[in-house]
């Protein structure tokens, strides 16, 4: 018994550690899993949304440098076939939420769509973090998928 209660709890401090990693999941149906120390060496960028609650600055990589890290088409290597990827962007609770490539590479958009994992220069709340997506000029936070654990780009055949 003792043996079982062990790894059970070996398995529960594990898991915000596993949390903290994205998995990335290519057209071809290969998947790459970035780690929060993969994730923290990419350049940051800053999206402000305002709320019932008043403004507030998320910070993270943008979508743009997660999808390159991962070996996604983006910038000039979007060029034709690509042109037609989308993203599923899936939380650990199960919600899902579609993101064009086009409009998640900042080369060929002009908004920002961020894989925050601050707000207001603090880690996310653990209701919302440790990652979210966070897109700017979006109206409705319903994109916003929050706990993100995957990323699946697809093109649309």
């Amino acid at each position: 018994m003792r043996p079982f209660l062990l790894a059970s709890l070996l398995l529960v401090l594990a898991a915000p550690a596993a949390a903290q990693d994205v998995t990335i999941s290519r057209a071809d149906g290969t998947e790459v899993t970035l780690s929060a120390a993969d994730l923290a060496d990419l350049p940051r960028a800053q999206v402000s949304v305002t709320g019932a609650a008043g403004p507030k600055l998320y910070e993270g990589p943008p979508l743009a440098y997660v999808m390159r890290a991962a070996g996604l088409p983006v910038g000039m290597r979007a060029h034709g076939d690509p042109m037609r990827g989308y993203l599923v962007v899936r939380g650990a609770d199960g919600y899902a939420a579609v993101i064009s490539a086009f409009e998640a590479d900042k080369d060929l958009h002009g908004d920002v769509a961020i894989l925050a994992d601050t707000v207001d220069g603090e880690p996310l709340p653990e209701r919302e973090g440790p990652r979210r997506v966070v897109i700017a000029d979006d109206l409705k936070s319903w994109r916003s998928v929050r706990k993100v654990v995957a990323i699946d780009y697809r093109i649309v055949e």
